[in-house]
């Protein structure tokens, strides 16, 4: 029955694939024929379209020609020209219909030739009527019978075409037609078919569904069971060997679920085993390398000893080793009450294990409170003992006994067959060693013997026949000891042996430590590229912001008001904090190194006030919340401390951005006080609080209150743990004090002097350098209302003569007869003079009535010399009032670094006293200044010069050590700008050079570097040089800050605006309508830096890629400078100058390259690819524009 329909059923589908392919056959060859009568169709109407286009651009080309010929105007050679090229490209493109047609293509070819003479004679007419001659009215005449020609060619194309046309239109339809009534019979049919089928497969899907339906229960079953031993399947591969499927079937699926049951055994008894093995080989390695070395026998037992205990989990345990016919006692741990010193062989288990060379395992012990456990609570009894004897080629040497408080591991006994060896053999490594020393001892006394018998033969030679037998015995004495030398000379090669296989050993390991060493240097690469790379991408953007910051902050066009310069300000000074902490992050070499390096400054409070308020207020204001902080100086009694102030703001920002984070309404306050030693700082606020549990873990690293995925704060978990580890590095502690949804209360404690920290240099990473107080931050402003007849008057000095003219020194010493002596020797020299004994009325007087001269003691009261001279240079009216220092202590090299002219030590006599007044009218009488600059890039070096120009400063220029010299031996130089950028080792050696001339070793040096200096390279530059100044975004004015101290120059920043102005009007006749190309892929630098340089009148143009730079240099190349970035897209800046100075036209054109990757190497590899000139992100813009000024004047 089923065959038959089977049979019904393919005999249906076959007529009906039949009938569709029949179909599908008649329907393609139709639509195939039609097809072809439609390209046909399309080639005829192609045809004929191409036709009329040439014989309408003969008739254009012809209308142009007489337009000309009857105007003149050349307006209408315009269609003339058009059309004779369309003309021939039309004729062109037609000659490809009529390839199959030879009739039709006859006519064509007729036609080009035609027209083409056509053409030509148009040309000849138009010729002959430029040149005048008065043929071209007989030639035009010739060129319309072949108009006539080409259009009776044409219209006999057209007309075939049509025809054809007509033809293949009617072919067309009348195949549609046919091709529709077929599809339409052929559908009837395959319907009817179709319908039968589906009458006769509907009963036999319903016999199926039943048997569906039944096949469904029997695999749910099934995959019941298959998810079950799945399950099971997956639980061991995570490791659980101890399962098994039940599943007691009998079927293929029952028979799987018994084979996993017997893999789960296996596999749980060979991760046993391996696991075993691996316990035994890792205890074999750690022995290895803790009898590693020269070890004595008590040594060597001590850490014996404690591995097997440490390893096997011991309790108690003791090491005898035999020695002379007796097992003596070496070393025990864990003993208490009686323990015998010593065993002979067989004598107890101890004897007995040595002498059977077998190690035994006691248990049950019949008196366990004989083998105890010492605590200091109790004793607790021994379980099981292990007694190991200990061989060495086959004999024991010595015996261990250990006591466990439980059972011993199974694989115990395996463990101790294991390293039984290896002991065996360090002990007998010892005892060699221990015999070579006595054998040495013992030939070294031998030795000495000899000497004193040879010098007794010697004295009795005379006596040399009595004493002849004598003399044969002592022969045969040193023949019998040479016989015993040259037997211990084998063993020592024996011994030798062994040593040099050891040292192979050894040698091995440190092949693989080196491995080891070499792969971590490569990460180390690695993750430098990975800091250098980010260093550029956190550069780039503060960049703009530093330079944009500046430039609004200067208000040149003077539409800014208070406020919003203030911001700017607040901008600027952030941009550069984040500056500053970014280049402490990056710095590689410090981090590999696991040191940070510390700026101690003098810390203003109230300036650290008003820059945290001035920060932060902006903050707090938008979300709401109050921020206050409470520092009265009267109360608290302070106004500055030594600290970093860099880390100190780092520290409070950290603490104060948590408080404004957790705080959603209230107060945070910051309050100031201070005590003795320490200066305190409370950041309190009335946030969410710390839950008393979280507040042991909230200073470790990446630890938070609320560590979940769904917390509501986010943050690394790293800002307390850094303020944490900076304040330890500060010398202080932080601490907390919180109750959960009250608020919190972060406490920083600070020594008020860091730099009398004596701690030990171990006792952090970071190694402290000498104190440098920024001039800048000193409380330098004096008490309102001065009046120096308030003052206390010591000594009958000339205060109330200072008013009536003439020069004054103030003299600041609180001996009174010195400060006397001092007094009747200025009058000497016609200079008036006031006496001071307290350091703080100095800075008041200096002030208000400007001494010529200064004469500082360091030991005074209430405030230090020191103090002083960091007041005075820290204010801008008293900076260059010259300071010469006194002092009992040696401190010269001290005084000078700070800014003082010269330094003496007292006491002083008469010519001292001269030479004190000498150094003061020399500094007084002296002219305008020089500072001698030592740079091997010249252009750097006039790019400097011209910025301190600007600022009345004269410069000298040396590029070599040997022309640096001798400008300063003539007395050419008062300061010393030496770039370390230069080679380290000519640097150094113009350091060694200068302070070696006799009468300069007081000259100031400034060095000038762009390295990232090593506590090392620091260290030793600060032998010879007074200050450092890194190249940073301010280093130009940092360095002029530095000049300005050690030149003792009146401070000109009141007039700082119009000393700018004087050099933009010098700078605007260099630079003025100076064309510059900035290329550069971030669009912010291009901006901040178009703004800079279009206050000079400069024309910018910009690209965002070598290949935008190379195009704009190709539309523009009267461009006069070029600023590239080295790290763009697609074509970077080395790719760019490269293609650049391959152009005749720009191989002089001056190119700066400018980079945020300032790693070693970069300037040369810029140079060397053709840059003229190197300039590092984020810029100092007036270094950059001085470095304009260079090239533009150069060029």
């Amino acid at each position: 029955m089923n065959n038959r329909k089977l049979f019904n059923l393919q005999l249906g589908f076959a007529f009906s694939v039949l009938v569709m392919i029949s179909c599908s056959v008649i329907t393609y060859l139709s639509l195939k024929d039609q097809q072809a009568n439609k390209s046909l169709v399309d080639r005829t109407k192609y045809t004929i379209v191409s036709m009329n286009q040439i014989l309408l651009d003969l008739q254009n080309a012809e209308t142009g020609q007489r337009g000309y010929l009857l105007t003149g105007d050349p307006k209408y050679l315009a269609p003339y020209r058009r059309s004779k090229d369309s003309l021939l490209i039309n004729i062109e493109q037609a000659g490809a219909f009529f390839s199959d047609r030879d009739l039709q293509k006859q006519r064509f070819d007729s036609l080009g030739d035609i027209a083409r003479k056509r053409m030509d004679i148009l040309d000849q007419v138009m010729d002959q009527k430029v040149r005048g001659d008065a043929q071209w009215m007989t030639t035009l005449g010739k060129g319309r019978s072949l108009m006539d020609s080409s259009r009776r060619i044409i219209g006999d194309i057209i007309s075939r075409e049509e025809a054809v046309l007509e033809d293949h239109s009617r072919k067309l339809e009348s195949s549609s037609k046919s091709t529709g009534a077929f599809i339409i019979v052929a559908s009837m049919l395959s319907l009817i078919i179709t319908g039968l089928l589906f009458w006769r497969l509907r009963a036999d899907l319903s016999k199926r569904n039943l048997l569906q339906l039944q096949l469904i229960e029997k695999d749910r079953e099934i995959s019941g069971r298959i998810n079950s031993i799945k399950e099971i399947a997956n639980r061991i591969s995570h490791g659980q060997y101890d399962l098994s499927v039940q599943d007691f079937n009998q079927d293929d699926l029952g028979n799987l679920a018994e084979s996993i049951s017997r893999m789960t055994q296996s596999l749980k008894a060979s991760f046993d085993e391996l696991k075993e093995s691996q316990w035994k080989k890792t205890g074999l390695a750690t022995l290895g390398q803790h009898i590693m070395g020269n070890l004595t026998f008590q040594e060597l037992s001590q850490r014996v000893l404690a591995f097997l205990m440490d390893y096997l989990e011991c309790s108690n345990g003791s090491l005898y080793l035999f020695n002379r016919g007796t097992l003596d006692l070496v070393h025990s741990a864990g003993m208490d009450g009686e323990i015998r010193d010593s065993f002979i062989p067989g004598q107890g288990i101890i004897g007995q294990v040595f002498s059977e060379g077998r190690t035994r395992l006691v248990s049950g012990l019949e008196d366990p409170s004989r083998n105890f456990i010492s605590f200091s609570q109790g004793n607790l009894p021994v379980e099981q003992i292990l007694v190991i004897p200990i061989l060495h080629e086959g004999r024991a040497v010595s015996v261990i006994e250990l006591g466990k408080l439980g059972p011993f591991r199974p694989n115990a006994l395996d463990l101790v067959e294991m390293v039984n060896s290896s002991i065996g053999l360090a002990f007998a490594a010892a005892e060699n060693r221990k015999r070579i020393q006595d054998l040495l001892e013992e030939t070294q006394a031998q030795t000495e013997e000899l000497q004193v018998q040879q010098v007794e033969l010697e004295n009795l030679n005379t006596e040399l026949e009595a004493q002849a037998t004598k003399l044969r015995v002592s022969e045969e004495e040193l023949r019998v000891q040479q016989e015993e030398l040259i037997n211990f000379n084998q063993e020592l090669e024996q011994r030798s042996t062994m040593l040099e296989e050891r040292n192979q050993r050894i040698a091995v390991q440190n092949m693989e430590i080196k491995e080891r060493a070499e792969a971590l240097a490569m990460s180390t690469r690695y993750k430098s590229e990975f800091l250098a790379n980010m260093s550029h991408e956190l550069r780039t953007p503060l960049n703009s912001i530093l330079l944009l910051s500046k430039i609004l902050s200067e208000n040149e066009q003077g539409n800014l008001d208070e406020e919003q310069m203030e911001s700017c300000k607040v901008i600027w000074t952030s941009g550069s904090s984040l500056l500053n902490l970014i280049d402490e992050i990056l710095d590689l070499s410090k981090i590999e190194a696991g040191k940070m390096q510390l700026e101690i400054r003098q810390v203003d409070i109230p300036s650290l006030s008003r820059d945290i308020k001035g920060m932060f207020d902006p903050l707090f204001k938008d979300k709401g919340v109050d921020l206050k902080i409470d520092y009265n100086i009267q109360e608290v009694g302070l106004s500055s401390f030594h600290s970093d102030r860099l880390r100190l703001e780092q520290i409070l920002r950290n603490l104060i951005s948590n408080a404004l984070k957790f705080t959603h309404q209230g107060t945070v306050s910051i309050q100031v006080s201070s005590s003795e030693k320490e200066v305190t700082f409370r950041v309190r606020d009335t946030g969410i609080g710390i839950p008393v549990e979280k507040q042991k873990i909230i200073f470790d690293a990446f630890q938070q209150a609320d560590g979940s995925t769904k917390r509501k704060y986010g943050g690394t978990g790293l800002g307390l743990s850094i303020s944490k580890e900076l304040a330890k590095l500060l010398g202080g502690d932080l601490s907390v004090e919180s109750v959960e949804n009250q608020g919190s209360t972060f406490t920083l404690r600070l020594p008020l002097d860091l730099s009398m920290d004596t701690g030990s240099p171990d006792e952090g990473p970071i190694a402290k350098p000498e104190i440098q107080e920024p001039l800048q931050n000193l409380p330098v402003t004096p008490p309102e209302g001065f009046d120096l007849a308030a003052l206390p008057e010591p000594v009958a000095d000339d205060r109330y003569s200072v008013g009536q003219g003439g020069r004054f020194l103030l003299i600041v010493e609180d001996d009174i007869g010195f400060a006397k002596a001092l007094l009747d020797y200025s009058r000497k020299n016609g200079y008036m003079g006031i006496v001071v004994t307290q350091g703080d009325h100095v800075l008041p007087i200096a002030v208000n009535l400007m001494p010529v001269c200064i004469l500082l003691d360091i030991q005074l009261p209430v405030m230090d010399g020191w103090q002083v001279l960091e007041q005075l240079k820290g204010t801008p009216s008293t900076r260059h009032i010259p300071v010469h220092m006194m002092s009992s202590q040696e401190a010269r090299k001290e005084s000078l670094r700070k800014g003082a002219i010269d330094f003496i030590n007292k006491p002083i006599a008469f010519q001292q006293m001269r030479g004190m007044f000498s150094t003061i009218e020399r500094a007084l009488e002296k002219g305008s200044q020089k500072v001698l600059i030592i740079e091997e890039n010249p252009k750097h070096a006039q790019a400097l010069a011209y910025f301190l120009d600007n600022f009345n400063i004269v410069s000298e220029i040396r590029d070599n050590v040997k022309d640096s010299v001798d400008s300063l031996t003539q007395g050419n130089a008062d300061c010393v700008i030496l770039d370390m950028g230069i080679p380290d080792r000519i640097g150094y050696e113009a350091l060694e050079a200068i302070k070696s001339v006799k009468g300069l070793e007081s000259l100031p040096i400034i060095v000038f570097t762009g390295k990232n200096l090593s506590s090392k390279e620091e260290l030793r530059i600060r032998g010879y040089a007074d200050s450092v100044v890194v190249k940073t975004a301010q280093s130009y004015q940092r360095l002029l800050d530095e000049v300005s101290l050690f030149l003792h120059l009146i401070d000109e920043k009141p007039n700082d605006q119009a000393l700018r102005k004087k050099a933009y009007g010098s700078l605007g006749e260099v630079l003025n309508n100076k064309k510059v190309l900035i290329a550069d892929d971030d669009i912010r630098n291009i901006y901040s830096l178009t703004r800079a340089l279009e206050r000079f009148q400069m024309e910018v143009f910009s690209a965002l890629d070598g290949k935008e730079a190379l195009e704009a240099l190709e539309l523009h190349p009267e461009i006069d400078i070029v600023l590239m970035d080295m790290m763009m897209p697609n074509l970077d800046g080395y790719e760019t100058i490269s293609k650049l100075r391959k152009d005749r036209r720009f191989s002089d054109l001056p190119v700066i390259a400018v980079t945020a990757k300032a790693m070693s190497g970069d300037r040369e590899r810029c140079i060397a690819v053709g840059a003229s000139d190197y300039i590092s992100k984020p810029v100092d813009v007036d270094q950059l524009i001085s470095l304009l000024r260079v090239w533009m004047y150069a060029s």
